[in-house]
């Protein structure tokens, strides 16, 4: 069944559906030739495992990075407006200075000693105590705004920095061809299923792989994870011909090993080095892998209850 999504994307289904169905379909691609490199998203080839990259090894830096750094831009644009200015300060002086010239025309004495503090020097903390103890209500008001708006700003620059930082590489999806199953991993939990249970559904930001996995880290209780590969490398506007060439190279390997891929005796992908520290595969792995590889018969059954947006 195929159908159109609200931007007339064509796909073959609304729903997760096993990959293996279309094997047929996609052996007709006769164009596949081994290469050199077989391009993104593949990372590595060897004779049992091919490693596929997520698309969230992509969306670090053009997405969470500019976020960043738009986050403190907007934090020290409001810390300039926090404080008084070099005229205010300056004018503070003067009223001080000749106390009753500025009294005689109704100046607030009071409030330009406290912006001076007892040393004469301004700071940030005289400034608060001459506009609460001395300035009027609409300024408080404005100052209390102004404030708020740049702790806000502060506190998300923090977190979304502490996130950039700390953020793990995701790890690649493995197409083990020995043992015919595919896995992964993420912030500590394991997915994994056979790959003739391997479901997949297009979507116009990639193609998701839907893999069997652990409902919270090292826990009972399973779910389905869907896993995003952008096979063109784009985040938005693929269809279904973007993901046709990938699945046949998929099924290549899967069926003829890495000489359907690559003319040499093994490949791999230098990746750079945007990210601090990688999502490290959680232990004990193969006890958790061989847990999860018993249950993941239902996986299939899993596909006509999960609810996809257009």
């Amino acid at each position: 069944m195929k159908r159109k999504n609200s931007h007339g994307f064509l796909f073959r289904y609304q729903y997760p559906q096993k990959l293996v169905k279309w094997r047929q379909e996609f052996a007709k691609i006769t164009s596949i030739k081994p290469e050199d490199d077989p391009l993104e998203p593949f990372m590595e080839v060897t004779d049992d495992v091919l490693a596929v990259r997520s698309a969230r090894d992509n969306l670090r830096l053009p997405f969470l990075a500019p976020l960043v750094i738009a986050l403190w831009f907007l934090t020290f644009t409001f810390s300039d407006g926090l404080g008084p200015s070099s005229s205010e300060i300056s004018f503070a002086r003067d009223v001080v200075a000749l106390k009753s010239d500025y009294e005689n025309r109704g100046v607030d004495i009071a409030y330009h000693e406290a912006l001076l503090g007892e040393e004469g020097q301004s700071s940030f903390f005289n400034y608060l105590d001459a506009v609460f103890n001395h300035g009027e209500k609409n300024y408080q008001e404005a100052v209390l705004f102004d404030m708020a708006i740049f702790f806000i700003c502060l506190i998300l620059a923090l977190i979304a920095t502490a996130y950039f930082v700390t953020l793990p590489r995701p790890a690649d999806i493995y197409f083990d061809r020995k043992k015919g199953i595919v896995y992964t991993w993420f912030f500590g939990r394991v997915a994994a299923c056979r790959f003739e249970n391997l479901g997949f559904l297009e979507h116009r930001t990639g193609l998701q792989l839907y893999l069997y996995c652990e409902n919270k880290k090292g826990k009972i209780g399973y779910c389905t994870q869907p896993i995003l590969i952008q096979p063109t490398g784009k985040v938005t506007l693929n269809g279904e011909k973007d993901n046709d060439y990938f699945f046949a190279q998929l099924f290549n390997y899967m069926d003829n090993g890495k000489s359907a891929l690559i003319t040499g005796e093994y490949f791999f992908r230098e990746r750079p080095r945007t990210y601090f520290r990688i999502d490290k595969r959680p232990e004990p792995f193969e006890e958790r892998l061989e847990t999860i590889l018993e249950l993941e018969h239902e996986l299939p059954l899993m596909y006509g209850r999960i609810k996809v947006p257009n």
